[in-house]
């Protein structure tokens, strides 16, 4: 293994990451700016719009960082210099690529499942303590937080149990489009 492709690794992994954290941080951005918005009284639209605004910037950077470290890594590495200055060109470890950036899916998933199951048995338990009859689950407070614990966590086990699926997609950018067949 050499330097290049260990960085690639450590980006690739930084990227899942970031990506893990888009699909939590995005929809709660959003959620805010349309909470901020019923708000009504309270802002005025100027207001509405420079949060709006830097929500946006916000969305367009993050993006952009989840695309570089996923699918631009090679030119990330050539910019930052990250492969130059090392005494070896070859580091000796013998893991394939794909195969340590499955683990890294594996391990992800795992954090994201052991992370929100207490937390979506804990918004469970609060949407049937605060549950009456006449209010629907729409209008329940505590239902947005069931829904995005929920999501989080089939996330979790979609990456544990379809590791290969995300490694393979991820590097599809990196192989041809004859080479990838071949997975």
């Amino acid at each position: 293994m050499t330097p290049r492709s260990l960085f690639a690794i450590i980006i690739k992994i930084i990227g899942i990451y970031l990506l893990i954290g888009a699909i939590v941080t995005i929809p709660q951005m959003i959620t805010t700016l349309l909470s901020f918005r019923g708000q009504a009284g309270y802002a005025s639209s100027g207001d509405l719009f420079a949060i709006a605004f830097f929500i946006l910037i916000t969305v367009i950077i993050y993006v952009a960082i989840m695309r570089y470290c996923l699918f631009k890594t090679d030119w990330l590495i050539d910019k930052l210099h990250l492969d130059k200055g090392f005494a070896e060109e070859r580091l000796e470890l013998n893991i394939h690529r794909s195969t340590v950036l499955q683990i890294a899916v594996i391990v992800i998933g795992c954090v994201m499942v052991i992370d929100n199951l207490p937390l979506l048995c804990r918004e469970v338990f609060v949407y049937f303590q605060m549950s009456m009859p006449n209010i629907g689950f729409k209008e329940n407070p505590s239902s947005k937080f069931i829904v995005i614990d929920f999501a989080k966590f089939f996330i979790g086990l979609f990456l544990m149990t379809s590791s290969r699926l995300v490694v393979n997609f991820i590097e599809r950018k990196r192989k041809g489009p004859s080479q990838t067949e071949d997975i």
